[in-house]
């Protein structure tokens, strides 16, 4: 049974084009065999892939590591494998762990001999363009809430961290053209470059090249997601959200999971920032969440919802959850946390989360002055 399990898996990582993305409805069944498979293989990197995914999908990283400990106790020469590095960074940019991540994927990115060489330029081109991992269009939909500048403005300022990070995606596309399976997915790599630099002519030349996307596939899900961004960026919220609504639409299938989630969460944080539509952005955060229990945006925005309705008891649930699968290493989401512990009178447990903050952020003084030192005075007056 073992080796028609390694055939089948081997068979679905020949081709970045033929692997499914994981839809988990019996969790069980799909991880004891790749759990049983690698106590006795720890080093199939492939299996310990899909073990990876699996586990983010129910909830369970924290269970990783001790799969990456097997494979380095079972094999000295691990560190040298590039399937061993891909599998590192796949854990690390799950965790939020950026730097780690972009460490890892650097040492697996030329193995071009197997599919790690191409997936680790793909994951370093989307961490060096939206290094917050809270998505280029959850950017976009946040420049339209904060600013106030003209829609048909030539450009847009952006940062010399932006510019730079702009800078080393090129050089990473350049070395994934000639590897790379797909030419639609690294189309609209290049495209999200030039949507970054927020200058016009290039947002222009992407919206161009979406429209060729979509017409000749009107489903095409990273085609929808990235016009959808684009909209955003030059202000045009409304063709955005039409653009967005074919999305909810559909049927997740095995290839786009990842990018349905991601379609969902943009549909869900527009619904939730621009129409206040909270029926709509929960249910669309519960679908997301149906597929993906480690999906901290899904949480995060759910918990905005409740915030936004007083529902502060639902609101600390769902920080709760996202602030833990950030790792509690994320000051946004601990000052939301913290914010709606202290609404709740929960005030032990709000310094509690502040000072988890401040360890890791000590210059995070909004924190300080906004949460913590009210939540001490709430204690005193007790």
């Amino acid at each position: 049974q073992q080796q028609q399990l390694q055939q089948q898996w081997d068979n679905e990582a020949d081709g970045k084009e033929d692997e499914p993305e994981i839809t988990i409805i019996d969790s069980d069944s799909i991880i004891q065999p790749l759990k049983n498979f690698l106590k006795e293989y720890p080093n199939n990197y492939k299996v310990l892939e899909k073990l990876i995914i699996v586990l983010r999908r129910i909830g369970k990283l924290p269970d990783v590591p001790a799969y990456l400990k097997m494979a380095e106790t079972h094999d000295k020469r691990s560190i040298a494998h590039s399937g061993y590095h891909y599998c590192k960074g796949l854990y690390a940019r799950y965790t939020n762990d950026v730097i780690s991540a972009i460490q890892h994927f650097n040492l697996s990115r030329k193995d071009i001999k197997t599919n790690y060489g191409e997936n680790s330029l793909i994951h370093m081109i989307e961490l060096y363009l939206n290094p917050d991992q809270d998505g280029i269009w959850a950017a976009a939909v946040d420049d339209n809430n904060n600013s106030n500048n003209e829609r048909n403005s030539s450009s847009m300022a952006v940062s010399d961290n932006i510019v730079e990070n702009i800078r080393v995606a090129e050089v990473l596309l350049e070395e994934l053209k000639p590897i790379c399976k797909d030419p639609r997915r690294f189309l609209v790599l290049e495209n999200y470059c030039y949507l970054a630099s927020r200058q016009k002519a290039k947002i222009d030349k992407a919206m161009s090249s979406f429209i060729a996307l979509l017409e000749n596939d009107p489903e095409y899900l990273p085609g929808i997601l990235a016009m959808a961004t684009g909209f955003m960026i030059e202000k045009n919220q409304h063709k955005a959200r039409n653009l967005l609504k074919r999305v909810v639409k559909m049927d997740i299938l095995r290839h786009d999971g990842e990018d349905f989630e991601k379609a969902n969460l943009f549909f869900a944080k527009f619904s939730s920032d621009k129409t206040k539509n909270d029926n709509q952005t929960q249910e669309l955060c519960r679908k997301c969440l149906v597929n993906n229990k480690s999906c901290s945006m899904a949480w995060d925005i759910l918990g905005s919802s409740y915030e936004r309705d007083g529902d502060y008891l639902h609101a600390c649930e769902c920080y709760e959850k996202a602030f833990k699968l950030e790792f509690e290493a994320s000051a946004p989401m601990g000052f939301k946390y913290a914010y709606c512990l202290l609404k709740n009178k929960q005030m032990i447990e709000a310094i509690d989360v502040c000072e988890k903050v401040l360890a890791l952020y000590p210059d995070y003084p909004r924190i300080r002055e906004e949460i913590l030192r009210k939540a001490i005075m709430g204690i005193r007056n007790i």
